[in-house]
């Protein structure tokens, strides 16, 4: 055989063997991240007696034989799913919103400007990006509990002899509060996207607008907003996720007359999946709380459908690798 030929048939077979393993690998990869996406929408289309065998519950088939959406309407009969994503919808849109602002300007200013005490910033973007949330737990629910007005309240009671505070968790303020002042979910993470945007962008369209008069706050709202839109985008994207399944801001609240999505499911996951497994009204119970498992993850993944596109710009353009 001609060795030019043989090297190349050598080289091929390589190729194909290679992109072989690299599709199966990837393949293997999405089943794993998938696969529980997968059973929870199947056992949601699964009929409860399907799921009965010798008087409890058995291992049901990757596919339901005879899929209903009976587990839907069913549980949408005893949970009120509208209010409670109602409620979260609101609560993540308004902290998204004031997310967005406070970490764009904060982002604007690390990556634009060089100011005395600009390391020490940097450093408390990186310490909220590392420390857990979860280690300021205790903190958090004294501050929440007993909101002071950043200290304004002490102060008033050197007078009054009564510090003035109020308690945020009876309400949704313990959500904006920190988002207003770019303390929410992850803010740390969405200032240093921004910060990554902006100190990318070229400083001819910085000088340009100096040149025309605009100040430091025209030159951010007129040239340097409009042309952010990828990174807006992902930032409300993921703030959208974070406040969407938060468990963590509302396993401190009290009171709410209105409980988000997760607190929600979380009393109606830990009270409705409980009892007698031989009972087919338990198997109903049962089934229809994966129904609504389905649903609350359903608005997320309609909106990841179509910003998409965003989220991979954005991640592209901030140097962002992983």
């Amino acid at each position: 055989m001609n060795p030019l030929l043989r090297k190349r048939i050598i080289f091929t077979a390589g190729k194909v063997l290679y992109n072989l393993f690299r599709y199966l690998l990837l393949i293997g990869i999405a089943y794993i991240a998938l696969f529980p996406l997968i059973r929870l929408i199947s056992a949601s289309l699964t009929p409860p007696e399907e799921m009965l065998g010798n008087g409890g519950m058995t291992e049901t088939n990757f596919v339901p034989n005879d899929p209903t959406f009976q587990n839907y309407t069913y549980g949408l009969s005893y949970f009120s799913y509208m209010k409670h994503a109602g409620a979260t919808l609101y609560i993540a849109l308004l902290s998204t919103f004031f997310t967005c602002i406070t970490c764009s300007l904060a982002g604007y200013g690390l990556g634009r400007y060089a100011f005395k005490g600009r390391a020490l910033v940097f450093g408390a973007m990186l310490m909220m990006i590392v420390v857990p949330l979860y280690t300021a737990q205790i903190p958090l629910y004294y501050d929440m509990r007993w909101f002071d007005f950043f200290g304004i309240g002490k102060i008033v009671g050197w007078f009054t002899g009564k510090p003035l505070t109020v308690n945020l968790l009876k309400n949704y303020l313990n959500y904006f509060v920190p988002a207003l002042f770019g303390a929410g979910l992850s803010s740390g993470i969405f200032i240093f996207l921004f910060m990554q945007f902006f100190s990318g962008m070229p400083r001819d369209l910085e000088d340009a607008a100096k040149l025309d008069g605009c100040g430091p706050w025209k030159i951010y709202l007129k040239v340097m907003l409009p042309n952010i839109t990828p990174v807006l985008a992902t930032v409300a994207l993921l703030s959208m996720v974070y406040y969407w399944n938060d468990s963590f801001i509302c396993s401190m609240s009290t009171n709410v007359t209105n409980a988000p999505l997760m607190m929600a499911l979380d009393l109606l996951t830990s009270s409705g999946a409980i009892g007698d497994f031989g009972n087919a009204d338990t198997a109903s119970r049962i089934c229809a709380n994966w129904a609504i498992l389905v649903l609350s993850m359903a608005p997320l993944t309609v909106i990841f459908i179509f910003c998409q596109k965003f989220f991979v710009e954005s991640m592209d353009r901030s140097g962002i690798k992983g």
